[in-house]
């Protein structure tokens, strides 16, 4: 019988609680342990807060038990996170895998990387992070892709998200800046937070390229909303930003440019709620464009027949499938250690646990 590894969630955030009914639905994983942030889910079934069959798994806000609970694994999904609650889960024993940030820290965030590499080699344990973009489309699928080539001049990862429907008051206030005026997005400090983040999948790129970068840009334009627009998380107003849009460059030493580009907005394709008109190459979804001796684009949608808030519900449970799906490959690693795509087979889904004999 195949190995059951043993899993905590953290956070029940919209990522999580994908996640948490994720692990549930895994052959190979049993939930052990639930941490949680509100009073509200302090003490429920885990169960109660899936939508499914009571677990027996009781949710508590206590981090010291959560960290002597015996475990293989543990799914961190808080918003904002912290290396320290990181460093301390790998140092007690217990893989981690997570959405946030550290995809390839080694040179945006090397002393986080150090901490979390130091705290692995103390638990004899693995540190991935992972996800959909970053943890996917951002480094996994262009490295990928790139195999199809010789000679490439410029990579370029697009994001447009429609974002009405997105319930995280966190990121969609504090990440995206929408709603906030422009000289509250010029002063908000997570603006260099989020450049070291996002060059941290150029990096991978980069070093999976046989090469690294010697120059970064980043470039930030927004739109703002000409009238009051509805959303998830209330109303974004007249004149406060309806639609940001990031660009992060990294230039290798070969001269590849390597480009994250996001477009979040909130407004139709048409964006008759804006100021003026952005050329949007989709409403919502992904473009990987790789230019050289071979040209590529690759489109990742949904089908269209979703609503919107199916699409939306879909994309973050891309992000949550994909933590998921890498806890037996991140438990089963060998070499205690910070491990990036760069260091793990393929990660795919489960539906059993049957292995043909090689």
């Amino acid at each position: 019988m195949a190995k059951k590894y043993k899993v905590i969630q953290w956070a029940t955030g919209v990522v999580g609680s994908a996640a948490l009914g994720g692990i549930l639905r895994h052959p190979k994983l049993e939930l052990v342990g639930l941490k949680v942030y509100s009073d509200d889910k302090n003490g429920l079934d885990a169960g109660d807060i899936a939508g499914t069959d009571a677990t027996g798994v009781i949710a508590t806000q206590d981090v010291d038990a959560i960290v002597a609970m015996e475990a293989d694994c543990v799914l961190y999904c808080p918003l904002p996170w912290s290396t320290t609650e990181i460093c301390r889960l790998l140092e007690s024993g217990k893989h981690v895998v997570t959405p946030c940030p550290y995809w390839f820290p080694f040179i945006q965030n090397r002393k986080a990387a150090e901490a979390i590499e130091a705290s692995c080699r103390k638990g004899g344990v693995n540190f991935h992070a992972s996800g959909c973009n970053p943890g996917g489309i951002a480094e996994r699928f262009p490295l990928t892709f790139s195999g199809w080539c010789n000679r490439i001049d410029r990579i370029t990862m697009t994001e447009c998200g429609d974002c009405r429907t997105y319930s995280s008051k966190g990121v969609m206030r504090n990440l995206m800046n929408l709603g906030k005026t422009p000289e509250e997005a010029s002063t908000n400090p997570i603006k260099s937070a989020l450049a070291r983040s996002w060059n941290e999948p150029i990096d991978m790129i980069a070093e999976g390229l046989g090469s690294e970068v010697i120059r970064y840009e980043a470039h930030h334009d927004f739109i703002l909303a000409n009238q009051p627009i509805e959303t998830a998380v209330g109303i974004i107003e007249e004149g406060t930003i309806a639609l940001n849009h990031y660009r992060h460059i990294g230039i290798t030493r070969e001269g590849t440019e390597i480009v994250q580009e996001q477009i979040w907005y909130v407004d139709d394709i048409e964006q008759t709620r804006l100021q003026r008109k952005m050329d949007i190459p989709r409403q919502s979804g992904w473009r990987i464009k790789i230019e050289g001796d071979v040209n590529i684009n690759i489109d990742i949608d949904f089908p269209s027949e979703l609503t919107q808030d199916e699409r939306v519900a879909q994309g973050i449970s891309t992000t949550a499938f994909h933590i998921v799906n890498a806890v037996p490959i991140v438990c089963e690693a060998p070499e205690a250690g910070l491990k990036t795509y760069l260091d793990l087979p393929m990660i795919t889904g489960c539906m059993g646990t049957h292995s043909a004999p090689r």
